[in-house]
């Protein structure tokens, strides 16, 4: 491989890059390294949003790139296509930023690296780099990617080509840990490749490129990231569940615990969503089995976050039987659909659990989602606004913690109902329990 090329051809900012996969992490990755002047062409299988992005519109409206993305666009530093052969034969280098998701069976589903490594052998030449990005188990990238890309090429990776994994590490509607301002690690074939893989990221990253001993040490050290801070959500669900039985709340406990120097902070919640964590554990865990160990706590630790959604359900339940009501037919206010707070993303989000429960009851559900502007979410109404809430309501169900609802004025709100016993859940605790009780019949996770 002709390395010094392709470095000379990062130093003068010439190289083309090709990134497969335009969703949450792979649209920001391309804006940013279109920003400082890389030729980019994005690949994505949805036509709507290649339409979008090569006008200039970003299809991900929260995670704010319109500004940036028509700039990009209009200097003709970044294009979309749904064409492999377009992009893969111009291109230097090729990132895979595709989903990891899991099956029913909470098998990995690889169907997406699979897909795009075979499109990519299809059109790959010498003298390229191919980068994964998407969160794996150990082996994946040696294992699957490089033989796909080996047998559709009919060329030799290490030879003709190189491969690295560069995990992902960007939090959509994070402002202060941006793609810009996160460290990033990457492991490749040899030292050689992961120097160049790294002088290209540096362009990006104000924080270190760290290499590290080999891929699979790479793979490995991004599922855990993703596993540890599962474990501890899960922790501190357990934690509440125990203390809710003591008469203790939970969020006075993990105050005075946060006291000490070395004392994590990490809240219980209505469960875990998103595209890594509900899903990231069981690739690891997956390849333990084949491996012959089983492993204990990573999957307790997600037995205990999967469980969290039906635990908000039977909180709403127990809050409606003190108000003397059933769950059925009653009329119910969702805050917040999507997983994470400021965001409209609403893959394995939580409120859909939630919803299929109250479903089975046949409640009346109303979301308020302001960061979707759709008409109807997971089956229900959205909205938009908490002035628009029916006056004749019976539990208002907080599940998201958007900066809207944290500033809600609880008084005003009180003022407008009809009804005298309205229940207040807080899936989140992000509001204290006395000054709720001061408007509604409070419950909360940990808290009854």
């Amino acid at each position: 491989m002709n390395l010094k090329k392709l470095n000379q051809k990062i130093k003068d900012k010439t190289a083309i890059i090709s990134i497969i996969g335009l969703g949450y992490v792979g649209l920001p990755t391309a804006v940013f390294f279109a920003q400082i002047g890389f030729k980019i062409i994005g690949v994505d299988i949805d036509k709507n949003k290649i339409n979008s992005i090569n006008n200039g519109n970003s299809p991900i409206k929260e995670l704010n790139l319109d500004e940036k993305l028509k700039k990009v666009v209009e200097l003709g530093k970044l294009t979309a296509t749904t064409n492999f052969k377009q992009s893969i034969p111009k291109a230097d280098f090729i990132l895979i930023i595709v989903p990891t998701p899991t099956k029913q069976s909470k098998d990995p589903d690889l169907s997406y690296i699979e897909n795009a490594s075979r499109m990519i052998g299809k059109y790959l030449g010498k003298n390229q780099i191919v980068i994964l990005e998407s969160t794996v188990y150990p082996g994946v990238t040696e294992e699957v990617v490089i033989p796909i890309l080996e047998q559709e090429s009919k060329l030799k990776s290490d030879i003709d080509f190189g491969v690295a994994y560069v995990p992902e590490r960007y939090n959509p509607g994070d402002a202060k840990y941006t793609i810009k301002k996160v460290s990033r690690i990457v492991g490749a074939e040899n030292k050689a490749i992961a120097e160049t893989v790294k002088n290209l990221y540096q362009n990006i990253i104000g924080k270190k490129v760290i290499i590290v001993k080999d891929i699979k040490t790479a793979e490995a050290s991004k599922v855990i990231e993703n596993i540890q801070r599962d474990l501890n959500i899960a922790l501190m669900n357990e934690l509440a569940l125990i203390f809710e039985r003591m008469n203790i709340d939970v969020m006075d406990v993990i105050k005075a615990a946060s006291s000490k120097w070395n004392f994590i902070r990490y809240y219980p919640g209505a469960g875990v969503g998103g595209h890594c964590l509900p899903h990231d554990p069981y690739y690891l865990t997956k390849k333990a089995h084949e491996l012959g160990y089983i492993p204990r706590i990573i999957l307790a630790g997600r037995a205990v976050n999967d469980n969290m959604p039906h635990y908000i359900f039977n909180l709403l339940c127990s809050g409606l039987n003190k108000c003397e009501k059933s769950v059925k037919n009653s009329n119910i206010v969702i805050l917040g659909a999507s997983y994470k707070g400021n965001t409209g993303d609403l893959r394995s989000a939580p409120a859909e659990i939630v919803i299929e429960d109250l479903r089975k009851e046949e409640a009346k559900i109303t979301i308020v989602e302001p960061y979707i502007k759709e008409d109807t979410i997971f089956g229900c109404k959205n909205i938009y606004s908490i002035d628009a809430i029916d006056k004749n309501i019976d539990v208002i169900l907080l599940i998201t913690d958007h900066e809207e609802f944290k500033n809600m004025d609880l008084e005003k709100l009180r003022k407008r109902l009809i009804k005298k016993d309205v229940l207040f859940v807080d899936g989140r605790r992000i509001y204290r329990p006395n000054e709720v009780r001061e408007h509604f019949i409070y419950y909360g996770v940990g808290v009854r």
